[in-house]
């Protein structure tokens, strides 16, 4: 094990510097369309009793930063209640306008449990509700792993990943919320409905209607 431990580093590292490579590319592509009628920022676990992860926060943190300098309009928070029984939109677009962003400017969708029908779900909120310029608002790896679904099947939208150099920056707190509006009684974790299988079938998107399946 101990003589893997190199070879898996070097993966790594080899990994982290195409993702930088990566989220620059998007940078340069999309944020020159920017300002943005609305981005989507997928959800993460909300935990009332413990502290926030670094990657929950920095999202939020994020999708205020694009608002606040106007590179959107509008936010889409995206996420049920998979991994706690509290609705991750929800919680999330509950912290955001405690941040000083506006209600009437933040939404939830809160249907999808996996990363690309968070892009899928929230793209039919945002034509719904009218926005035309849409865009994923994420981590960068997650905007590595999402971009090929979205080149395939939603090309119109923009990619605004938070430069690789800028996480720790963005690993800052939050507010505390009441989250009891978010909460779901006799919540059952996803990994408790979904079997393994069935749950990488779903993050293949298998599941969306009027998609081809992968």
């Amino acid at each position: 094990m101990l003589r893997k431990l190199p070879v898996l580093l070097l993966i790594i590292f080899i990994c982290g510097c195409n993702v930088k490579k990566i989220a620059t590319r998007m940078t340069n592509q999309y944020l020159p369309k920017a300002p943005y009628d609305v981005v989507i920022v997928p959800g993460i676990a909300y935990d009332t009793l413990k502290q926030q992860t670094n990657g929950f926060n920095a999202r939020i943190i994020w999708a205020k930063t694009l608002y606040d300098r106007g590179i959107t309009r509008n936010i889409i928070f995206s996420g049920a209640a998979c991994y706690s029984p509290y609705v991750e939109g929800q919680t999330m677009k509950l912290i955001a306008e405690a941040m000083g962003v506006p209600a009437q400017h933040v939404f939830c969708e809160t249907r999808a449990e996996h990363g690309k029908e968070n892009v899928y779900y929230s793209y039919l909120m945002a034509q719904k509700l009218g926005f035309k310029k849409v865009a994923l608002a994420a981590d960068p790896y997650q905007a590595f792993f999402l971009e090929g679904f979205i080149e395939t099947n939603l090309p119109d939208m923009g990619i605004l990943p938070i430069a690789v150099d800028s996480l720790k920056k963005l690993y800052l707190p939050v507010p505390s919320i009441d989250a009891s509006a978010a909460f779901v009684k006799d919540f059952i974790p996803l990994n408790k409905r979904e079997s393994f299988g069935t749950r990488i079938k779903h993050t293949n998107h298998n599941n969306l209607p009027g998609l081809p399946k992968e």
